[in-house]
């Protein structure tokens, strides 16, 4: 199960994208440290496409292709927009509770739904059964992480609008570069998505007049931000290798690359001072049992 290996190779790039987005942190607004970061991503993608001979594919690819991958970077942007949007409107604690369950949840059910047979090991019964499980404990962890007060102590909940719409629209990009890319290089297909993506971006930074901000990101800020970059196009990179293999089981990666959330939310809980680590402790661990049954029910 060659897809297997390139999952946890996702994984590994997702903790260095995890660290060194953290370390890469300043003054500047989110969607400016993003426009300046997809910038990076688009370069690091071209280099590995020219390393791996993949360079005449980016203008080689039916008219087809490019429609696709034009709306995967189009959910990108979307994605990313709306992230930050979520992440100013409520704690991090809560929103990355929110957003890791949220991914899985809905990008889990698009694949059950589009891929029936391909996530439940042919449509058994019980597989079936774990499945479905495994989608309600991710949804009671959704509910849980926005009702319960201490965690989500804010009244207003216009972030969860905006952390649903993120949510979406990453769940529709894999499942697009799942069942309409997949015959594409990965590497091709994370140059073009995340170059329709920058250009978004950059609009949008220009629009808002945050463009004026790239002043704010320190030098040792944009070595981190490339650092962080290149994990980001490896983790995009070997995903999309994973979905492209033939008999990849999608729940299965999006399980063992979503295990980066479970390490870094329990070593937060765990090592850091807060008032709510029960009420944390129990969203993780109904995050996590449901990842795992999704992941049975592709194995079993």
């Amino acid at each position: 199960m060659e897809y297997v290996v390139f999952s946890f190779l996702a994984l590994l790039a997702s903790v260095g994208n995890t660290i060194f987005n953290r370390l890469g942190s300043n003054h500047a607004s989110a969607l400016t440290n993003a426009t300046v970061k997809s910038f990076f991503i688009v370069i690091a993608c071209f280099f590995i496409c020219l390393g791996l001979g993949h360079l005449p594919r980016l203008y080689s690819l039916s008219l087809v292709d490019y429609i696709w991958l034009m709306v995967v970077g189009i959910l990108t942007a979307i994605d990313w927009i709306f992230y930050f949007l979520a992440i100013k409107k409520t704690n991090l604690e809560t929103f990355s509770n929110f957003v890791s369950a949220g991914v899985l949840f809905l990008s889990n059910t698009l694949f059950m739904i589009f891929i029936f047979m391909g996530v439940t090991n042919g449509g058994k019964p019980l597989n079936v059964t774990l499945y479905v499980i495994g989608l309600i404990l991710l949804l009671v962890a959704l509910i849980f992480v926005v009702l319960n007060k201490k965690i989500n102590p804010e009244a207003k909940r216009l972030w969860v609008i905006y952390a649903v719409i993120s949510c979406l629209a990453f769940a529709f990009l894999l499942l697009i570069v799942k069942v309409k890319l997949s015959h594409i290089e990965s590497d091709v297909i994370s140059f073009h998505q995340i170059l329709i993506c920058f250009v978004v971006m950059a609009v949008s930074s220009l629009i808002t007049k945050n463009i004026k901000e790239l002043k704010m990101i320190r030098p040792i800020d944009h070595i981190y931000i490339f650092i962080g970059a290149v994990f980001n196009s490896l983790l995009n990179i070997f995903r999309y290798q994973a979905f492209s293999y033939t008999n990849c089981i999608p729940a299965i990666v999006n399980v063992i690359i979503g295990l980066d959330f479970i390490i870094v939310s329990f070593a937060t809980v765990l090592f850091y001072k807060a008032h709510n680590k029960v009420q944390l402790l129990i969203a993780i661990s109904l995050i996590f049992s449901g990842m795992v049954l999704n992941l049975v029910a592709g194995l079993i």
